[in-house]
């Protein structure tokens, strides 16, 4: 018996070799739509500020209204009952991982106060704030979403 040739084992490596390039599987197209891009959360709830007057502790509920972009920006309203600042104002700040910061401006746009705090493990905000008279008290905000 002769041994194989090179001549003889062209035509053989071809067909192997074109049979495992047409073997390949082509890259299938995602049968799933992509996801939505992500947009800016609503978040809106109740919660308290709580003031000194006349030595005792005050406790004001209001009313938040802010839109969260991903970024971590917030921007909205606030009705603030009880304020002898603004009674409704406009909010903007930034969250950063559990941290929140901020100012309030009333409708003319004037400061109103600057605030800071964290969110709690249950998703409620809660921190200290300062107004424009220098008066420093606490808020917290129950952090219901809709």
């Amino acid at each position: 018996m002769r041994p194989y040739s090179f001549d003889r084992l062209v035509p053989i490596l071809t067909i192997i070799v074109c049979a495992a390039v047409v073997s390949v599987p082509a890259a299938a197209e995602s049968m799933r739509e992509p996801p939505p891009p992500i947009s800016a959360r609503a978040l809106r709830g109740g919660g308290e500020w709580h003031r000194t007057v006349q030595g005792r502790d005050a406790v004001q509920p209001w009313d938040l209204d802010v839109t969260q972009t991903p970024e971590g920006a917030v921007s909205g309203r606030v009705v603030l009952r009880g304020s002898p600042l603004a009674e409704t104002a406009s909010v903007s700040g930034m969250i950063e991982g559990r941290r929140v910061a901020g100012n309030v401006c009333d409708e003319a746009g004037n400061h109103v106060a600057t605030f800071v705090g964290k969110i709690t493990p249950n998703g409620a905000w809660q921190g200290t704030y300062q107004d424009r008279t220098g008066e420093v008290g606490r808020w917290s905000w129950s952090g219901l979403s809709r």
